[in-house]
């Protein structure tokens, strides 16, 4: 592919004469020298089509994924060629519950069912119900705190998914209809849609109907708060009576409002000696779990699925070798750009683990080797990304033979789930005007969280700081032996061998960190 698109970034043409190409920097002869047999050809800023039905539209791609798409075996290109087209942009797959087992369809019909006995409920129709059995729901609830700015306590994107996972599956286990909301800082139906069933509700309705003293039988209401709780609290809360915990037996009440931010998915498959069989049955184990409820509750909207598609599809390439950077450096990068000092010095040792990474893991098929960076840092983002270009810097960060390694972002805004919560934190003089988000901007933000949480999961392996964002990615990928948990910078003189075959960490381990799991 000619790299007229870095230099022109308005149209990107693949063509079979790469003759007379301008040279955008000391590795395009070889680049301009690959892949002569395309036939591809469409303009770069109409890769990702806007959404017809209205909804978020994320902006092109960064010209990384182009570079590292020219790199990739022809057949590999001409593939990723056939899967886009002009109009509807990239082909939309939607397979991720092909192997997660049996339970869905019942769950959905349980969940119709339920949700026509709701309407019987409100309408105070309990005759109706005969031997039908008590309903019952249960409700993920992430409500807005006016007292503390934004939706307090609830955490970011890995600390809610972890929350709605479990809620869920505490539901399915007890055969109660699950809901779910969240309103700040965008609504969830804005982020998300509902590929399997409808969670949404209102949540003061619902507690205003099943606190109501007319029938006790039916209605009668429980608020469950495990925010923040650590491991041993979450522990006595979901299994207080250890390993033979019927979870039935839990809350009585037919409603039951759980605000959580913690995970006990993978810890039911390793503590409860009632569940593990029943949940195999069902399809589900320690390493599809998560990925198969995240899956089945939400998927990201149009435009959003357009992005990760553009990149998914490049790390999923058979000459492709794709490792996954997530560097936490800290949120006050984030409020306050000015102070980002993130070097790549600094975060070396990431580095130093890709680079053995790829060495212990590149089999003959891989013509390429993809870094691809998810950061908080926007100027740390900016320097990885140099390495394309930069001599010296590459040679200094990822060392000989390494013509074939490409630096890959998506070059989204960088923004907290819950800025108004974490700016008071590093903004003096903070004013109400300050706090004043453009929904636009926001709304950019949260996506683009999402995008590459989503996309770091796709990646053939991943090295993660140790917070919730990429333990999150790391569930979702299905796959307990592809993800490296990385030492805090203060301990980064703490040699991590990424070569050794035993350097993986494990999904009992990473059920242990931050959010749980």
């Amino acid at each position: 592919m000619a790299l007229s698109s870095f230099l022109y970034p308005g149209r990107l043409r693949w063509t079979d004469n790469s003759e007379n190409i301008p040279q955008a920097d000391d590795l395009s002869e070889k680049y301009n020298n690959n892949n002569n047999n395309k036939s591809c050809h469409f303009k770069v800023d109409t890769l990702i089509p806007t959404s017809p039905d209205g909804s978020y539209t994320p902006p092109p791609p960064d010209e990384t994924l182009l570079r590292a798409i020219d790199l990739a075996s022809t057949s590999d290109y001409n593939n990723y060629c056939s899967s886009w087209d002009e109009i509807k942009g990239f082909e939309d797959k939607n397979d991720e519950l092909e192997e997660c087992g049996i339970w869905q369809e019942q769950y959905m019909s349980l969940h119709e069912q339920r949700l026509e006995q709701l309407q019987r409920l409100k309408a105070g129709d309990f005759e109706s119900f005969g031997h039908e059995g008590k309903p019952k729901y249960v409700s993920y609830l992430c409500e807005t705190d006016n007292q503390r700015r934004g939706s307090h306590g609830c955490g970011g994107l890995a600390d809610r998914m972890n929350g709605m996972v479990s809620t869920f599956f505490y539901g399915l286990l007890t055969d109660r209809a699950y809901l779910a909301h969240w309103e700040d800082p965008l609504p969830l139906e804005t982020l998300f849609e509902k590929p399997t069933i409808d969670w949404s509700f209102d949540p003061k309705e619902m507690r205003q109907l099943f606190k109501a003293d007319n029938n006790k039988n039916y209605l009668s209401y429980e608020s469950v708060n495990t925010l923040n709780q650590k491991w041993g609290t979450i522990g006595r809360s979901v299994f207080p009576d250890g390993a033979d915990q019927d979870f039935n037996k839990l809350f009585k009440s037919s409603y039951v409002e759980w605000h959580s931010n913690r995970a006990f998915v993978i810890r039911t498959f390793r503590e409860s000696s009632r569940y593990p069989e029943k949940l195999n049955e069902l399809g589900l184990n320690k390493e599809n779990a998560f990925r198969c409820i995240m899956d089945y509750l939400f998927r990201p909207t149009t435009g959003a699925r357009q992005f990760i598609n553009a990149y998914k599809n490049m790390f999923q390439m058979e000459s492709v070798l794709s490792i996954g950077l997530q560097i936490r450096t800290g949120d006050s990068g984030i409020v306050d750009p000015g102070k980002d000092k993130n070097t790549l010095e600094m975060w070396d040792y990431f580095m130093i683990c890709a680079n053995q990474l790829r060495e212990a893991k590149r089999e003959s098929h891989h013509k390429q080797i993809v870094y691809f960076l998810i950061t908080d840092s926007a100027h740390l983002r900016d320097e990885f990304t140099s390495l394309n270009h930069d001599k010296s810097k590459r040679q200094r960060y990822l060392g000989d033979n390494s013509d074939d390694v490409t630096m890959v972002v998506t070059g989204l805004p960088i923004e907290h789930v819950e800025s108004k919560t974490i700016k008071p934190k590093f903004l003096h003089n903070l004013t109400e005007s300050m706090l004043t988000e453009d929904e636009q901007n926001t709304l950019a933000g949260v996506n683009a969280a999402i995008i590459e949480n989503w996309l770091l999961s796709y990646t053939d392996y991943r090295l993660i700081s140790r917070q919730g964002f990429g333990k999150l990615s790391a569930f979702h990928s299905d796959s307990a032996h592809t993800t490296i948990g990385m030492p805090k910078l203060t301990r980064k003189h703490v040699a991590v061998n990424c070569a050794n075959p035993h350097a993986f960490i494990t999904f009992d381990t990473l059920s242990t960190w931050w959010s749980l799991g």
